[in-house]
């Protein structure tokens, strides 16, 4: 999962929260966002990536965010990366948890790209080539983003070029509908 872009490993449960961090994410094409809906696809996907940031709800649906994040340092090269809680428990302590600071919901989305921009600042190559749609893997589905036309809607490769439903909720739809994993059934 090399591609020259910027890492971030996003673990939320809320469909919303994702669609809300995906379009912070559409400001910073040099960054891939990858999202774990829990802990277990998290721990999944981080055996396939080495993240720049880690981005990590509390409450999650099968373990707390801190718990996970204390095992996501167990893998190789990960005890360094920074990690953000992401949470509406905003008395939380995230520094003695491990993490290097909180993002309180609501996000707000001016000190949230500040943020990024400090903490993953854009690359200095200006051969970059940015893609058409943000980079976004989810650990359900580990592809990236449809491509999108220049007016904003989504062809789906595998048809004759027919269009389908525009927007970000059309890649959430299957993230809101209930489906059986390996470990029970999750939304």
């Amino acid at each position: 999962m090399n591609d020259g872009l910027t890492t971030v490993l996003y673990i939320e449960d809320s469909p919303l929260n994702v669609i809300v961090m995906e379009a912070m994410f559409e400001q910073r094409r040099d960054l891939r966002l990858h999202v774990a809906e829990a802990g277990m696809p998290a721990w999944r996907l981080s055996a396939q990536l080495q993240p720049s940031l880690l981005l990590v709800d509390l409450n999650l649906p099968d373990c707390h965010g801190s718990d996970l994040l204390k095992l996501l340092r167990m893998r190789r090269g990960w005890a360094q990366v920074p990690a953000i809680a992401v949470t509406a428990d905003s008395d939380f302590d995230a520094l003695s948890c491990g993490f290097q600071e909180l993002w309180a919901k609501p996000l707000d989305v001016r000190h949230t790209l500040d943020r990024l921009a400090q903490l993953l600042p854009p690359p200095r190559s200006s051969h970059l080539v940015t893609p058409a749609s943000p980079p976004v893997t989810t650990a359900a589905t580990s592809t990236t983003a449809d491509p999108v036309t220049p007016s904003g809607v989504m062809i789906d490769p595998a048809s004759d070029g027919g269009r389908r439903e525009t927007g970000m909720m059309a890649r959430h739809k299957q993230s809101l509908a209930p489906r059986q994993t390996d470990y029970g059934w999750v939304r």
